[in-house]
C-alpha cells in the first residue's frame, strides 16, 4: 500500500472510531455531562454495599455527615440469597436516585457459571476456574457458556426495567479485571478476562437489546498498571469509561504515574476513580482534574476518613454533589421515579397456578409474571397504601395479553373510575400510559377480552405518581426549626416568584403554599437548595408557605404586592 493510501486509511479509521465515541457520548445525557466537566470538576460518588434491602444506607450516611447527597449512587446485583431476593428494591432505589439527578452505577459480584445462584463469597465469587472450564465458558453453545448467558438473562430483566424508566446505567461487570481474587479476573490476553467482557456486552446489547448501558472497563491500581491496561483492554468499541480502583495496591496511592497511565489508555474518553477507601482531597483533584467521578467504597469510607475529611471534599468547589447537578428529565423520555406499586399488596380475580400469582406482577422482576385463568373479564389491582396523584401506568405484557382492557382507579377500593380505555390492542408490546391525572390509592387493570386462548398475563404492573398532601394551614405544626437550619424566604416582584433557600438536610422537603384563610393552593417536592414557587397567578395579599421535612415543619408568612 502506498503512503498516501495508508494515510487515507488511517484517517478513515480515525473518523470511524471518533464516530463510535461521539455516538455513545451524545446518546447519553449523563455521559455528556461527564465530558462537559472534564478537567474542571469531579462528581462525588458513593457505593452502597449489602444489604440490598436497604440500598441507600451509605449514601444517606454521607448526607448525615455533609448535608449533601453524592452525585453518583452505586448498587450491586450481588450474590447472597437475601441480596438476590432484594434486587428489585435496589433497582427501585436506582430509579429514585436517577429521578433526583444522580448518576447511576451498577456492578455485579457474580456467582461463577460452575455454581448455581445464589452462592457464597469464599469459594463462590472468590474462586477459580480451570483453564478447561474457562475455555468452555468463552466458547459459544457450551454448557458453561449457556449458564453464563442464563445468568445474564436474569440481570437483563432488571436492566430493561431501568431502560423502560429512562434510566442510564454506568454498568461495570467483571470489575478489577487485573487481579486474581475473583473467578473472572486475572486472565490476560485475547482469550482471557477481556474476552468474557466482550461476550457479555455483545449478549446484553445485541441479543437482549439493551440500549441504556454506559460500559465501564475497570482495573485495580497495581504496580503493573501500564502493562495491565494493555493486556486487559476489551477494545475501544467495548467500553465508554475507564475506571481505576484506588486501594494503594502498589503502596503508592494517587500518583501522577497512575493518572497519566489512565489518561493515555483512555485516549480522550472519561476516566474515573472506580472505587476508593481513602477519598481524594480537593487539592489532589486540582492536580489530577480529569477524574470524571470518584466512588467511595461503602463502609470503608467511614472507617478511613474523618467526618471533617468527608465534609471537606464534599464542600470543595471542584467537586460536584447531587444538588449541583442538572437532572435528567429533559428530552422525550420521562424522568424515572419510584414505582409506587413495587411489592405492594395485590388482589386478583384468579391465578393460573400457584407460581404465576398476583405479587409476581409487582416484584420488579421482568422474568416473573401474573397469569389469570383462561377466561375473559379478569382483574388485578394494587393497593398503594395511601392516596397518590397518579401520572403514569406501565404494563409489560406476556404473550397472553389483553386485546381490550381498562385502567381504573379508586380511593376506597369499592368505587372505581376508568382513566384509560384500550380497545383492539394488536400486539403483546408493553403499554406505557403517560400523562394520566388521577388521585387514587388503588389502581386496577380490568382485562375484558383476551388476545389468545390463554388467560391474561403481566410481567410487570407499574404505577407512578407523587404524594398527595391533604392538609390545611390550621393542622400544620407552626414550630420553627432552630436557627442552625434557617430557611430564608425571598418574594421577588421582578420575576413574580417566591424563592426558598433550603439548608442541607431540608433539600428533599415538601413545600406547600396556603392562602391567608389557610386553604392549600399547591404542594410539591423541593427541587434543591433554591426552590422557586410561581406567584404570577396569585392576587395581591398575604400567604403562607410550609416546608415539611420528616416530622419537622416550619411555616413562613409573606406578602405578594
Amino acid at each position: 500500500m502506498s503512503t498516501s493510501k495508508l494515510l487515507v486509511a488511517l484517517v478513515v479509521i480515525g473518523l470511524l472510531l471518533g464516530s463510535l465515541r461521539l455516538s455513545a457520548q451524545t446518546r447519553f445525557k449523563s455521559l455528556n455531562y461527564l465530558y462537559s466537566n472534564a478537567g474542571a470538576r469531579t462528581v462525588a460518588g458513593q457505593h452502597n454495599r449489602e444489604p440490598n434491602s436497604n440500598p441507600a444506607v451509605q449514601t444517606n450516611r454521607i448526607n448525615t455527615i455533609t448535608g449533601q447527597y453524592p452525585g453518583l449512587w452505586s448498587g450491586d446485583f450481588l450474590f447472597a440469597s437475601s441480596d438476590v431476593a432484594s434486587r428489585g428494591t435496589m433497582i427501585n432505589e436506582a430509579k429514585a436516585q436517577w429521578a433526583r439527578g444522580a448518576i447511576i452505577n451498577l456492578m455485579w459480584h457474580a456467582c461463577p457459571p460452575t455454581q448455581p445462584e445464589p452462592c457464597q463469597w469464599e469459594g463462590g465469587v472468590k474462586s477459580y476456574l480451570t483453564d478447561g472450564q474457562w475455555q468452555e465458558l468463552i466458547t459459544n453453545g457450551t454448557q458453561l457458556n449457556n449458564n453464563w448467558k442464563a445468568r445474564l438473562d436474569v440481570v437483563a430483566g432488571y436492566l430493561q426495567d431501568l431502560e423502560n424508566s429512562g434510566v442510564e446505567v454506568y454498568f461495570r461487570p467483571l470489575h478489577e479485571m487485573n487481579q486474581g481474587i475473583f473467578w473472572w479476573a486475572g486472565r490476560p490476553g485475547v482469550n482471557g478476562t477481556r474476552r468474557l467482557f466482550q461476550l457479555t456486552r455483545d449478549y446484553l446489547q445485541n441479543v437482549k437489546g439493551l440500549t441504556n448501558l454506559i460500559w465501564v472497563w475497570d482495573v485495580q491500581d497495581f504496580s503493573s498498571l501500564s502493562s495491565d491496561l494493555s493486556n486487559y483492554n476489551p477494545g475501544d468499541a467495548y467500553w465508554d469509561v475507564l475506571a481505576l480502583d484506588m486501594y494503594y495496591s502498589d503502596g503508592q496511592g494517587y500518583t501522577s504515574a497512575k493518572y497519566n497511565a489512565m489518561l493515555n489508555a483512555a485516549g480522550g474518553k472519561p476516566i474515573a476513580i472506580g472505587e476508593c477507601e481513602v477519598l481524594p482531597s480537593a487539592s489532589l483533584l486540582a492536580t489530577q482534574p480529569r477524574w470524571g467521578f470518584f466512588m467511595g467504597w461503602a463502609e470503608l469510607v467511614f472507617n478511613s476518613n474523618s467526618n471533617t475529611a468527608i465534609q471537606n471534599i464534599y464542600f470543595a468547589s471542584n467537586v460536584l454533589v447531587r444538588g449541583e447537578m442538572p437532572g435528567w428529565g429533559s428530552g422525550t423520555t420521562p424522568p424515572a421515579a419510584p414505582n409506587l406499586a413495587y411489592n405492594r399488596p395485590v388482589n386478583v380475580s384468579s391465578s393460573e397456578n400457584i407460581t404465576n400469582t398476583g405479587p409476581r406482577a409487582v416484584d420488579a422482576d421482568g422474568t416473573t409474571r401474573w397469569a389469570s385463568a383462561a377466561a375473559n373479564n379478569q382483574h388485578i389491582y394494587v393497593d398503594l397504601g395511601a392516596n397518590y396523584t397518579l401520572n403514569r401506568v406501565r404494563l409489560a405484557w406476556e404473550a397472553a395479553y389483553a386485546r381490550d382492557y381498562q385502567v381504573q382507579v379508586s380511593t376506597d377500593g369499592t368505587t372505581w373510575t376508568t382513566i384509560k380505555d384500550v380497545w383492539g390492542k394488536s400486539s403483546a408490546a408493553a403499554d406505557d400510559h403517560t400523562g394520566l391525572r388521577a388521585t387514587a390509592r388503588y389502581v386496577k387493570v380490568y382485562c375484558i377480552n383476551r388476545a389468545t386462548t390463554y388467560g391474561f398475563s403481566l410481567f410487570e404492573f407499574e404505577v407512578y405518581g407523587t404524594a398527595t398532601v391533604v392538609q390545611t394551614l390550621a393542622n400544620i405544626n407552626h414550630s420553627v426549626e432552630s436557627t442552625k437550619q434557617p430557611i430564608q424566604v425571598f418574594p421577588n416582584p421582578a420575576t413574580d416568584h417566591l424563592t426558598l433557600h433550603l439548608p442541607p438536610g431540608w433539600q428533599q422537603s415538601q413545600v406547600t403554599l396556603f392562602d391567608n384563610q389557610g386553604r392549600q393552593l399547591l404542594s410539591e417536592p423541593a427541587t434543591g437548595p433554591r426552590h422557586q414557587l410561581p406567584l404570577s397567578l396569585l392576587p395581591a395579599g398575604f400567604y403562607h408557605v410550609a416546608v415539611t421535612n420528616g416530622n419537622s415543619r416550619t411555616v413562613h408568612k409573606f406578602v405578594k404586592q
